[in-house]
């Protein structure tokens, strides 16, 4: 957190206890007006509680307002700051081969916004509360001394023993309840995918067993949250009611006491807690928030150690030496090559041997083993990939939205011209350029979304071409075709194409094997 920023929080801190400290001062100072109008004390007397009356209203509002404005900005502007080191870390794990993806993008999304919750909710109001509650007690001196022995027990247990509660009972079961959430979420998405099948060959029933038993879990573990949150506000209200009982019986025990002195002991009971039972509604549920912030702490953590590839030397070879590319266990066997500018390098093998591994591996999204290198810079380590490096997966992504914008993904400065080049090229000029494709590209039969993946590739600016199987679900003749005026288009770039279909034209051929 920048110095600026640290020093925004406090004050907002600060003016949350002195709207605090003004809610104590507004209460005490009306029930000594009340008790002392009763006397028909001189008019100066008066005059002065009014004004005391009302100063500490104002003072309360406009504290209580500045620590809103303020929290907020500075909450605000450092998160902004921690999403973009998110994302930086974030792109560091990819690169790392931590492929988690939608849990990552939940991470920098969903956790920075319940961080945000957590600091605004949580650590701010906790500790105005504590720092309130010990000029409560400090006021209470000046009142009675014998107030302070009845109010440090309440302030031990809303200071720290119900907030240690709450991390030590709460928070598991609000972790558990997101992780079965996640997990009911995925049921859902791959029930959705699946229930036509299980329609037609009749496991329809396994689909809903799954889902009830997940709600099931669900329900159980919020009524157990439920149930101790229960039990920690009944604690609250019986430490409040046993104290300003336990105060009032010592009141009437005493000897010769003033009557202003009763009023502002029971005012001063009733709202020197306020800061607490304010806080605790939001206190309550924030385990979730609570590992959010930890989650995000521990991510924001991790430096971006990539190498700057604007120093790397235009034309560079790509070379794989004694590499391994794997998700987790290890089955490829080792395999080197060399790929310069202008060549075509065609790596075949059975299906199932792992070719589509490799291609993450050379995009830098899977993990390897050995080494593949840009002119001599790892390609997991270089930040900006896309300079050097693109390409098209077996199954990539056809977003919902128009083909030229799926096209300008690649290329935003690519003119119509140029992407109906391209569509020419590939066969692909009948669809409009302004027709959306629709989610996941279902518009599309799957020879189409593959050769709009293809003409994307082709449309970056990028040296060196990766496509894995570019020539899936195309007949014969239209393969042929197409790789010519892949071959064509791709001229004077380094092209890599991973395929089990035969590919005429190339400069060197790589055929893996499993060990």
């Amino acid at each position: 957190m920048k110095k600026s920023t640290r020093l925004s929080f406090i004050f907002a801190i600060a003016l949350g206890a002195f709207a605090l400290i003004g809610g104590t001062g507004l209460t005490v100072s009306s029930a000594w007006l009340i008790t002392m109008a009763s006397a028909h004390p001189p008019i100066l007397i008066l005059g002065v509680s009014i004004v005391l009356v009302r100063f500490f209203g104002i003072f309360r509002s406009v504290a209580r307002y500045g620590e809103r404005v303020i929290s907020h900005e500075a909450i605000f502007r450092k998160l902004t700051g921690l999403r973009v080191q998110l994302f930086g870390a974030f792109a560091t794990r990819l690169n790392d081969g931590d492929h988690s993806i939608s849990r990552q993008s939940k991470v920098v999304i969903d956790d920075v916004e319940r961080a945000q919750e957590f600091h605004l909710r949580v650590t701010l109001p906790g500790i105005s509360a504590a720092l309130a509650g010990s000029v409560t007690v400090l006021l209470s001196v000046w009142i009675a001394p014998f107030l302070a022995l009845y109010l440090l027990p309440p302030f031990f247990i809303f200071a720290i023993l119900i907030p240690w509660a709450v991390k030590k009972f709460l928070d598991p079961i609000a972790v558990e309840i997101e992780e079965r959430e996640n997990l009911f979420s995925e049921e859902i998405a791959a029930s959705s995918h699946a229930m036509v099948e299980a329609e037609i060959f009749g496991y329809r029933d396994y689909y809903q067993n799954s889902l009830t038993a997940a709600i099931s879990t669900l329900r159980d573990l919020e009524r157990r949250s439920f149930a101790i949150s229960s039990a920690l506000a009944f604690i609250v209200l019986a430490t409040i009611g046993g104290t300003l009982t336990a105060v009032s019986v010592a009141l009437m025990k005493q000897d010769e006491i003033l009557p202003i002195t009763i009023s502002m002991s029971i005012f001063i009971i009733l709202i020197g807690f306020e800061g607490y039972t304010s806080w605790f509604p939001s206190l309550f549920p924030a385990g979730k928030n609570r590992r959010a912030k930890e989650s995000i702490s521990v991510l924001a953590e991790r430096t971006i150690e990539s190498t700057s590839s604007r120093q790397m030397p235009e034309g560079s070879a790509l070379i794989a030496r004694d590499c391994e590319a794997h998700w987790s266990d290890k089955f490829l066997k080792p395999f080197s090559f060399e790929v310069n500018p202008g060549e075509i390098l065609v790596i075949e093998g059975p299906s199932g041997v792992g070719k589509s591994t490799l291609a993450a591996a050379l995009l830098g999204f899977a993990p390897y083993s050995g080494s593949i290198a840009i002119g001599g810079v790892e390609v997991g380590d270089i930040e900006d990939r896309y300079r050097f490096i693109s390409g098209s997966l077996q199954s990539s992504h056809i977003f919902n939205t128009t083909l030229r914008e799926n096209l300008k993904i690649a290329n935003e400065r690519a003119t119509d011209e140029k992407l109906l080049e391209i569509l020419t090229r590939l066969e692909l000029r009948y669809i409009p350029l302004d027709e959306v494709l629709g989610e996941f590209g279902r518009a599309l039969s799957g020879g189409e979304a593959k050769r709009l993946a293809v003409a994307r590739a082709l449309l970056s600016e990028s040296p060196i071409v990766i496509l894995d199987e570019p020539l899936e679900h195309l007949d014969h003749e239209l393969a042929l075709r197409i790789q010519l005026a892949i071959g064509e288009l791709a001229a004077g770039r380094s092209l890599i194409v991973i395929t089990h279909s035969p590919w005429l034209q190339y400069s060197r051929k790589l055929t893996l094997a499993r060990e």
